[in-house]
């Protein structure tokens, strides 16, 4: 395509600033974002530079406020306020679109572009780092979830690079895009959704899961559990069912060995395999009568570690063990 002059030159005597500005916003971004959420941004190509300006709705200001801009990809709508918190710490900001969380232009049939979008620029600390016109400079961040970050990846060339508009496509993408929103709005509401009576049930596998969490919890101290509570407690229930253990006998064998001055007193095993140990301490028949039995088809593992004592265990059968 060709460039004219005058524009050629005009992108040109702003891009080196905006190198510089894209290197101090993407470190300050990336260094105090979530590490789970993602983050991208780039410096506008000449062409698509050229092309905005010639669509005659923006003016000299205006043409500039995305030539550099950036996108923060959160992990669902409740975290959008988290992300525009940080950027008002590290960053001043002139202008939100849309303007209201509370307004909006669409009609409630249509799904145009609409994702968070802020105007900013960097805050003069008067650290003397830039020259003063660098603050000046504004640029674009959108902010928007997974979900619309993948709608924007999967459909952006249907849409936006074909040689002709496709009607067809276009009715798909959009289709799309409103059963997302949909998910997102679920997904944002799963809290009050899940108190429904409708959905406020559980299963037999569920109540046991959350009887050995809440067990778990009266045994031991926060700090001392992993984050993923309910992984700890189906592993343990693996476990205790293989060797026909029930919770409550669980409980009980807990109570015992922490009076002993064993159980959750012992600060070199996990949480896991304190239970092992425990239960070797008190029923070593269950255990070693679950690993020498031939017949039993169950496959669960017990580990054992060096750490731990146990006794002589015989012939067993080999699958169900493993040892570190």
């Amino acid at each position: 395509m060709k460039i004219v002059k005058s524009i050629q030159e005009l992108y040109n005597k702003r891009f080196e600033f905006y190198k510089i500005l894209k290197s101090k916003a993407d470190t300050l971004i990336n260094s105090q974002k979530d590490e789970r959420w993602h983050y991208e941004s780039r410096i506008k190509k000449i062409e698509s530079f050229s092309m905005k300006i010639e669509t005659g709705r923006f003016n000299q200001n205006q043409v500039f406020e995305d030539l550099f801009a950036a996108t923060i990809v959160v992990k669902n709508l409740n975290e959008i306020k988290v992300a525009e918190t940080l950027l008002e710490k590290n960053f001043t900001i002139h202008e939100r679109r849309p303007y209201s969380i509370n307004f909006t232009h669409k009609d409630s049939f249509s799904f145009p572009f609409d994702d968070l979008r802020l105007y900013i620029s960097l805050k003069d600390n008067q650290t003397g780092e830039f020259a003063p016109h660098i603050y000046n400079l504004k640029f674009e961040v959108q902010i928007k979830t997974f979900l619309q970050h993948a709608w924007t990846i999967a459909t952006h060339d249907l849409i936006y690079k074909s040689d002709k508009i496709n009607w067809a496509k276009e009715r798909v993408a959009y289709q799309v895009k409103a059963a997302l929103e949909q998910a997102e709005v679920t997904i944002s509401g799963i809290e009050e959704l899940s108190k429904l009576t409708e959905l406020a049930k559980e299963n037999k596998e569920v109540k046991k899961v959350n009887q050995l969490i809440s067990m778990i919890q009266n045994h031991w101290k926060e700090e001392d559990l992993p984050l993923d509570r309910r992984r700890l407690a189906q592993n343990i229930l693996g476990f205790i069912e293989a060797i026909s253990i029930s919770i409550q006998e669980l409980n009980e064998i807990l109570k015992s060995e922490t009076i002993a001055k064993r159980g959750v007193l012992i600060r070199d095993l996990s949480p896991y395999l304190i239970v092992v140990q425990s239960i070797f301490n008190t029923h070593p028949d269950k255990i070693i009568g679950y690993l020498q039995n031939q017949r039993n088809k169950n496959k669960q593992k017990i580990l054992i570690t060096t750490e731990m004592t146990i006794p002589e265990l015989g012939e067993v059968v080999e699958e169900k063990l493993v040892k570190i």
